[in-house]
């Protein structure tokens, strides 16, 4: 993305127009004496962007100004957005805007911020697919996000600057504390939206998976009943002569009684003579027989191995009698005792060994079992044919039943309701979707990874700031969104450190992002960054001091070094971002004078507020009531 502010302009109640003019490619630098209005040039950006807690002063400069605006530059083309006063304690909703960056000589309401606020974020490359991907207490789930949720990465403001455990603005807003985590990864490119749509699609399909397969097993189980029922009829139906007795299937019973009652046709069905029932009852006396004979023959075996265990017990002393062997001298006795040891040893391996023979017989025994089951079930649903005659009364009576009865299954039922390729179409759609899907552990530890290393180069261009904690390397917290130090070839952090050192960990890990952002080429960041009053932690700020003696005014003698290497480290980002061919903009609000930068390259002086003779609001205006 590209970003630029070309020019902050205020149209003045007494007709004029005030202008700041920023460059892009420097550290634009306004400094001056304290109450000029520096840092409502943070207020004044962000009112013009949709903010709705202005801390834009009334004193000064509210009661001097009609309307706010930015001439910007975004993505190559050129936008002014202007914002009307406030209006007591109410913020305007009164909006000019310029898709050609034209500025007004008094600017008009020509566009509702709903629509102005698609133009920007469309710049940003928001839209509807841009949501929240978890609930918080005020963040909901897939809600869109709000370009202004990602400025947090483009302001420091003096409450932020130098804070020990807060690194990010607006953390005293319950909407941004809970924004920060849910789109820090979008941020540094940990994820994408297309990843986190696959993340949200992964979740959808294992969730109609499992409810397909709960669905399949109710199926299954309905499917069951109805086959017992089916079961049930046929038999009946046979028993009354209905349909045929002998056939190859229970497919083919059920094609025969489906037959008869939708031709609602009964003839007479003749059957063997021969009972075939007889057929299965001598079937299953034949395997109870065999079951029978392996059984006893397991028993008998059982009995034999008990024995040898009991042998083995007889034969135990044995172990205790050969310890003392060498001290027996008759040959014949201690022959005698091999005799035995050997046996004993064989009677132990004879009972711990299981023969070839024992497991053929254990998948016999399986084997029978499951024949005799299925044998009884054959049996079970086998018809009680009494072969004496049977009068067509009785026989369309049963009929009746048996039709009412396969009335009560819906037409289809006989049908797959193809909840099993739903399944399987389904299935094949996550392995897909995990397949193009990115794990956020391995994307996000390779993102902190590299971002350290961002961070490292300008701790180490500014480790003589850093003190005890120059050979100390970026250790980014990413739970709590924060800067520690490592101590090198250690795994323990740094504990508390000076509001110099918290000064300088807030800008290294603020240019070590936007450099890391840049050269991944993520939209929703702005290449743009504004920081307020950098240098306070080297100022007694309890007095009113003039900021073209800061360097006289600096707390401690080499603090004046360090208000130059805050220069340095900006100008060192500014000259990396250039020769990368990349574009950044620095805002900094200051109270030092211009030989805190005279060894930099890239910076430009927008203005001096010494608030005698300049500053936001021209002293000869605001003076008039």
């Amino acid at each position: 993305m590209k970003f630029c502010i070309n020019k902050i302009i205020l149209w003045l109640k007494n007709g004029e127009k005030r202008e700041l003019l920023f460059q892009k490619n420097k550290v634009n630098v306004i400094t001056g004496n304290s109450d000029t209005g520096k840092s409502t040039i943070l207020e004044i950006i962000d009112y013009c962007f949709f903010g709705s807690e202005s801390g834009i002063p009334d004193e000064h400069i509210g009661e001097n100004v009609d309307w706010y605006g930015l001439n910007l530059s975004m993505n190559e083309k050129c936008y002014t957005i202007a914002r009307g006063k406030k209006k007591g304690t109410r913020y305007s909703n009164s909006y000019y805007f310029s898709g050609v960056g034209v500025i007004p000589d008094l600017p008009n309401e020509s566009i509702g911020e709903d629509e102005l606020k698609e133009t920007i974020e469309r710049e940003f490359g928001i839209n509807d697919k841009v949501v929240f991907p978890y609930n918080g207490k005020i963040i909901k789930q897939n809600t869109k996000i709000s370009f202004r949720y990602f400025w947090m990465f483009n302001t420091q403001s003096g409450d932020v600057i130098t804070h020990s455990q807060t690194y990010f603005d607006k953390q005293h807003k319950e909407r941004y504390r809970e924004a920060l985590p849910r789109i820090f990864d979008l941020a540094t490119g940990i994820t994408t939206i297309e990843n986190l749509s696959l993340a949200e699609k992964i979740m959808r399909l294992e969730k109609e998976i499992v409810k397909l397969e709960k669905k399949e097993k109710e199926e299954l189980a309905e499917e069951e009943k109805k086959d017992d029922k089916l079961y049930e009829l046929i038999k009946k139906a046979k028993e009354f002569k209905l349909i045929p007795i002998q056939t190859n299937s229970f497919n083919e019973d059920v094609a025969n009684l489906s037959l008869i009652v939708k031709n609602n046709k009964l003839d007479l069905v003749e059957f063997p003579e021969n009972d075939l029932l007889e057929e299965l009852l001598k079937e299953r006396q034949e395997i109870i027989l065999k079951i029978r004979k392996l059984k006893s023959f397991s028993g008998r075996y059982r009995k034999y191995k008990n024995k040898l265990s009991k042998d083995a017990e007889s034969l135990k002393p044995i172990e205790y009698l050969k310890k003392y062997i060498d001290n027996i001298e008759n040959s014949e006795y201690k022959k005698f005792l091999n005799i035995l040891e050997n046996d004993y040893y064989q009677i132990k391996e004879t009972i711990k060994t299981k023969m070839p023979f024992e497991i053929d017989i254990e998948n016999k025994l399986n084997n029978l079992e499951e024949q005799l089951k299925n044998k009884e079930e054959e049996i079970n649903k086998y018809p009680k044919i009494d072969f004496k005659p049977i009068s067509e009364k009785e026989r369309y009576i049963a009929f009746g039943e048996i039709k009412a009865e396969i009335n009560k299954f819906s037409e289809g039922t006989l049908i797959s309701s193809g909840t099993r390729e739903k399944i399987k179409e389904k299935t094949k759609e996550l392995e897909r979707a995990k397949k193009s899907f990115i794990p956020l552990e391995e994307s996000r530890a390779n993102t902190i990874e590299a971002l350290n290393e961002y961070i490292n180069t300008y701790i180490q261009s500014a480790k003589d700031v850093f003190g005890t904690y120059s050979d100390y390397k970026a250790s980014f917290d990413y739970k709590d969104k924060k800067l520690n130090l490592r101590k090198s070839k250690s795994s323990e952090c740094a504990g508390h450190t000076s509001s110099s050192v918290d000064l300088f960990r807030h800008i290294c890990l603020f240019l070590g992002l936007h450099e890391m952002i840049m050269n991944k080429d993520i939209a929703y960041v702005a290449p743009f960054l504004i920081l307020d009053q950098p240098t306070r932690p080297y100022f007694n700020s309890s007095k009113k001091l003039n900021y073209q003696e800061s360097k006289s005014n600096t707390k401690d003698k080499d603090d004046w070094t360090k208000v130059r290497r805050i220069f340095l480290l900006l100008d060192e980002f500014i000259k990396n971002v250039v020769e990368n061919d990349k574009e950044m903009q620095l805002i900094v609000l200051e109270h030092v004078s211009t030989d805190a930068w005279e060894d930099c390259n890239y910076v430009h002086l927008v203005e001096e507020f010494d608030g005698i003779k300049n500053a936001l609001i021209p002293p000869n205006i605001a003076e008039i009531k």
